[in-house]
């Protein structure tokens, strides 16, 4: 369990501006959401000692994160739902951006929170191609839709002509990923997770940008990161059925996928027939693949070696 900061310095963000507050001492402003307005955060946390708190925001985070980063300061990356949770049973009803400002700073100050693990700029290259391969790959899948309910001729070539046009991009960033892949710090981690089954190019690159802390955090921690950990959900005499719930859902959709190939490799096909055997659900079983998996890619990267049968 992490132990409470000595100073804070919370930040509510939007796509135009940063909203702060700070404890001890109490720091109020409105930056814009510009290298400008960072570079004042980045310089006041310095000048704390702070660590800095902030919900995670879609994309609009990201210039800060980089700076965070390269300012070596620590930082977490707080969950909109837990910390709603939290503003509810503090008192803070009200929502607005200075509120929200001040709850977060209530929250570090009385919530034990993990720092957030720090990403490397080639892991921020690495994201932000990966986001951008995600939307063309989106794009294709509703052309791909769309093509198979119009009728028109004309726009049956046109849509078909797009389609290809994506397939180019796609396969564009694909090579930008690769090339990305074999740089230092990248190419050892990334050669190992490939080395897994069910673990492709594009998984291995997601895993390494979207989770830095692989390697880094224990089996349990690791799976609750990627919201694959059982929760119980009991109480007295009632005993419910567990679930998984919240995490990474980017990092979950692509070890639910490769969880498919890998039950059926010799690794993990004993296990997988065993919880058939026992009466589990097909989704149960893929869940069950997916968590033991991610716990295989976890201790190879902190160990250094590439993947094993005798140690999945």
């Amino acid at each position: 369990m992490s132990s409470l900061p000595l100073s804070i310095l919370s930040i509510d963000i939007s796509k135009d501006h940063f909203d702060t507050q700070a404890w001890p001492k109490g720091w109020r402003r409105r930056l814009p959401n510009s290298e400008q307005g960072v570079a004042c955060i980045v310089a006041e946390a310095q000048k704390r000692q702070a660590m800095v708190i902030f919900e995670a925001t879609s994309i609009y985070d990201r210039r800060l994160i980089r700076a965070l980063d390269e300012a070596g300061l620590a930082y977490h990356r707080a969950n909109p739902r837990k910390a709603r949770d939290y503003a509810r049973s503090a008192g803070f009803l009200a929502k607005t951006d200075c509120v929200d400002a001040d709850m977060l700073t209530h929250y570090a100050a009385h919530v034990p929170l993990p720092l957030t693990e720090p990403v490397s700029k080639v892991q921020q290259e690495l994201r932000t191609l990966l986001d951008r391969r995600h939307q063309l790959v989106e794009m294709r899948k509703a052309e791909e839709i769309r093509l198979k309910q119009v009728e028109a001729p004309v726009i049956a070539a046109e849509i078909e002509q797009h389609i290809l046009s994506l397939h180019r991009k796609i396969a564009i960033y694909d090579a930008k990923v690769a090339e990305l892949l074999e740089k230092p710090g990248l190419a050892g981690p990334a050669r190992h997770l490939k080395s897994a089954p069910g673990i492709g190019q594009t998984t291995a690159a997601a895993l390494l940008a979207l989770l830095p802390e692989l390697g880094r955090r224990s089996a349990k921690t690791i799976a609750a990161l990627a919201g694959l950990a059982p929760l119980a959900r009991e109480s007295g005499r009632f005993r419910g059925k567990r679930r998984i719930y919240g995490g990474r859902p980017a990092v979950r959709r692509l070890l639910f996928l490769a969880a498919r190939h890998a039950a059926k490799h010799t690794a993990f096909e004993d296990f997988a027939k065993r919880l058939e055997t026992a009466g589990k659900a097909k989704k149960l079983i893929l869940i069950a693949v997916a968590r033991k998996l991610l716990i295989s890619l976890n201790a190879m990267i902190k160990e250094n070696r590439p993947f094993s049968c005798a140690n999945a």
